[in-house]
Parts: C-alpha cells; structure tokens; sequence
C-alpha cells in the first residue's frame, strides 16, 4: 500500500489486489465491520486515545518481556474494566440500528418489575465502562436509554420501526452530566469553587463540554456548567469532598447539604457504638 499524490489516498502496489482475497468467512467479515465501525465512531474521542495507548503499552511490554524473559504482567500493567455484563448485547443491538430492525427486548430495572418492550434501537452509549442502548419503546411511546446488563432477552420484533424525528444523537446527552436523560426540563447553569488543590484536575480535564472557567485567582477556581441536576452530578460534586463548594443553584446546594447531614448521622452513630 502507498500513498498517491494525485488521488490524495493510500492504494494498492499490486494490480488486481482486494481485501476481498483474504480467506475471510461471512461472519469474519461482519465481526471486523462490526469492530471498525465502533473505532471510527470513537478515534476523535480521548477514550480512542486511551485505547490506542493502552495497545501500545501492551505491544511494547510484550516485546520488551521477550527480551528479557519475563511475562508483559511484570512490566507494564494496564488497568482493565470492570465487567458488569451484558457485553452480549452489544452486537445485535449495533445490527439493528444499521438495518433498522425492532427488537423486542425484555428488561429488569433494579427498582420495577420486569417488562417488555417493543424497542426501535437509535444509539449505543457507553459511561463508564457501562453500555446503553438509546431508543424508543411502543410501551413508553417515547425514548428511553436502557442499561444492557439490566436487559434479560433479545429478539426480533414483528412491530414496525419508528423513526422518532426529535431525537438526535449529537445534542441529545448535551446537557446530561453522565447517562440520565431528564424529559421536559430545562439545564441549569452550576456555579462550582474548586480549591487550588483541586483546580488543576479541572483545568486539565473538563467535568463538562459546556465547562467555563468564570474566576481564576490564588483562593479558588471557579467555573459554570450548564447541565441537568441529575445524581450522576450529585455524586460527582460529593467525590470531591471539601476540595469543591457548590455556589449555585440554591437546589444543588441543599441537595448537597442534605448529603452531608445524613453522612454525619452514620459517622455519629459509629462513634458512640
């Protein structure tokens, strides 16, 4: 393969070449379509970056435990994620979006009873090394996100498609602060003092895409998100513990004080047993 100037393109050396004349199978072929979709959806990302890095390490820790007769384990140990499940999934439900096939899909919330559903697949999301599918149930008559290690079965469904037209994969997470999705609200905007300490985590790394820097001085960094005030965000601002002060909006603030006072009740309680 070289590169061709006048075609501005990478072509093949030999004439009459094609990929084609590899011995693939049928399936061998759908499984490395299924795989490089899933690449070229994510190599502008960080995660991609990550991943790429990662497969360097692990490459050149096995070339170097060669050497040195040791196992790439004693070298180079890359963190691995945890396995929650439902990874299964993952490929009937990618077909489906492409070929715009209905699934009836049976799914166990952790706090309802099980029920079925009737599922037009739009979109696959992964946070934190958690997958969901993105789609609209008949049951719901509306779009709902689903998490795969909660869904119990999947087949074909004899329901039509349905397209729904206000649903767009690139603003629908836009102001969502992980996966929850909130319906017929508004963002709010989240005014966030992070200790000197803390800010240069979040400068260097943003919680948010709608992140703004808004003060910066000796004392604090203070920045503006505009996302929903969902428990994703909750449990992020809680993680950070005194190293972060919730400015506004009043809600949040409460939401975290509430927190807080319940945490000191349990610590309390622990001291005098």
């Amino acid at each position: 393969i070289e590169f061709n100037r006048l075609k501005k393109g990478y072509c093949y050396t030999e004439p009459g070449f094609s990929i084609k004349e590899f011995p693939l199978t049928q399936d061998e072929i759908t499984a490395l379509d299924f795989s490089t979709g899933i690449l070229q959806a994510l190599k502008s990302t960080p995660f991609f970056n990550k991943m790429e890095g990662a497969i360097d390490k692990v490459i050149s820790g096995y070339r170097v435990g060669k050497l040195l007769g040791k196992s790439e384990q004693e070298l180079i140990q890359v963190e691995a994620p945890v396995n929650v499940g439902g990874g299964q999934w993952i490929e009937p439900i990618y077909m489906a979006i492409i070929h715009k096939a209905p699934l009836l899909i049976r799914y166990a919330p952790f706090d309802r009873d099980e029920k079925t559903h009737h599922l037009s697949p739009y979109l696959l999301k992964e946070y934190r090394n958690r997958w969901y599918v993105i789609g609209h149930s008949d049951r719901a008559e509306a779009v709902l996100v689903f998490a795969l290690d909660r869904i119990q079965d999947i087949s074909p469904s004899s329901e039509k498609w349905i397209k729904n037209q206000e649903f767009d994969p690139h603003t629908y997470f836009k102001y969502s602060f992980g996966i929850t999705q909130i319906h017929n609200e508004k963002p709010q905007k989240v005014v966030l003092s992070f200790t000197p300490q803390q800010a240069n985590y979040i400068l260097t790394q943003q919680l948010h895409p709608s992140q703004k820097i808004i003060r910066q001085n000796q004392n604090e960094v203070r920045i503006e998100l505009n996302v929903f005030l969902t428990q994703e965000l909750l449990m992020m601002i809680l993680g950070y513990g005194t190293g972060v002060k919730v400015i506004s909006p009043k809600k949040l603030v409460d939401d975290v004080r509430e927190q807080v006072k319940t945490m000191m009740k349990i610590y309390v309680q622990i001291k005098r047993k």
